[in-house]
């Protein structure tokens, strides 16, 4: 996209010494543009212009506006803080879906009239200047009617006033179609080291602006700068013009500030520069913790693992879960039998003993032999 900035009044080429006289600049013509035009790379098919003008001389204004449309490339234009007389109808050379202004940018349209009359003047000349005029006057209204497709009657009425007007009557008036409002955005591109003056020269013919035509850039500002964008620990974004790595003192970024980031590190910023970087406060002490916690974690994966069961004892402890337990199974296993006991008295004392169902059975047999030799 080609940048075309006219923020000068509109003179011819014959006329700019004078002007630069009278108000220390010397304005802008149609040459200017003509070179503006002829190193707009042919591949780049946009026009942006920024308009800050007053006006000034008619025919230099409708070569202008009738050189732009020639080119059928996508024009677009935005009025960044006065445009009258002339420069509104540069400004219509923009289709209206095109056409912007910003919120205390403000618009004057007025009839054409001649800055001063030398020498006398007869009534067959005054006739003529006055038809010159009103002939100026009808193309003029003709364009704004066309351009803003609105009545006549309001272009009229408005030319008459003479008055500045602001982004809801020009919307009104079809003269823009959006007002830009203001908005938040990241920055990713800082180049603090190019600063577009106020008087700068509008259209250049140096190498490195035809360089920069050919690689489709109206401006070195308009060159991306490569950059990191870091989100810091309370959620705001920082720009640091690097293209990888971690950030270091003397690193163009933005916005300025101190801030921290999710490892507590301190970045400084001041005047677009990185100027410090501190590191968290308590570091040293964090990461002792840290590895003692880590040995301590280390050691119990130790422990755990060196009383770690095998599948068959952890399927036999299961077993013995379902069971009731250990104790209920040693109570199962037990014997409850006590075998009966024999008597025998040795003086006042009783004595029994346990006999086992073997030696009851000899027993038995001894007794039954016994009755048997009655």
């Amino acid at each position: 996209m080609a940048k075309l900035f006219i923020n000068k009044d509109i003179v011819a080429d014959t006329e700019k010494m004078e002007n630069w006289y009278l108000t220390g600049v010397d304005g802008m013509s149609f040459s200017d543009v003509q070179d503006f035009l002829g190193w707009v790379a042919p591949d780049d098919n946009h026009i942006d212009i920024e308009l800050h003008s007053c006006g000034g001389d008619v025919a230099e204004g409708y070569a202008i506006y009738d050189a732009l449309r020639a080119t059928g490339k996508e024009i677009s234009a935005t009025v960044v803080g006065r445009c009258a007389s002339m420069a509104t109808v540069i400004l219509l050379a923009a289709p209206i879906e095109r056409r912007k202004m910003y919120p205390h940018a403000k618009i004057l349209i007025h009839s054409p009239y001649c800055p001063g009359v030398e020498g006398s003047l007869d009534i067959s000349a005054l006739e003529s200047l006055k038809a010159g005029l009103e002939a100026e006057r009808e193309r003029m209204i003709s364009i704004y009617v066309e351009r803003c497709g609105v009545d006549r009657a309001l272009i009229e009425e408005q030319m008459a006033k003479e008055t500045w007007f602001g982004g809801e009557v020009a919307k009104k008036l079809g003269f823009v179609s959006e007002v830009i409002m203001p908005k938040s955005a990241k920055v990713v591109s800082n180049n603090k080291f190019m600063r577009r003056k106020e008087n700068e020269v509008t259209v250049s013919k140096s190498l490195l602006d035809r360089m920069l035509a050919k690689l489709g850039y109206a401006k070195i500002e308009d060159v991306p700068t490569v950059a990191l964008e870091l989100t810091t620990a309370g959620g705001d974004t920082l720009t640091v013009e690097r293209e990888e790595g971690e950030p270091q003192v003397g690193d163009a970024a933005s916005p300025d500030g101190e801030h921290v980031m999710p490892d507590g590190k301190t970045i400084v910023v001041t005047d677009g520069v990185i100027t410090e970087i501190r590191e968290a406060e308590g570091g040293n002490d964090d990461t002792a913790a840290l590895e003692a916690r880590i040995a301590e974690l280390e050691q119990q994966v130790s422990d755990l693992t060196a009383n770690a069961k095998t599948e068959d004892d952890v399927r036999i402890l299961d077993a013995v879960a379902k069971a009731g337990g250990i104790e209920k199974l040693t109570k199962a296993a037990a014997s409850k039998y006590t075998p009966a006991g024999r008597t025998t008295t040795i003086g006042k004392k009783t004595e029994t003993k346990k006999v086992s169902k073997i030696g009851q059975k000899l027993e038995k047999i001894k007794e039954e032999r016994k009755g048997g030799n009655k």
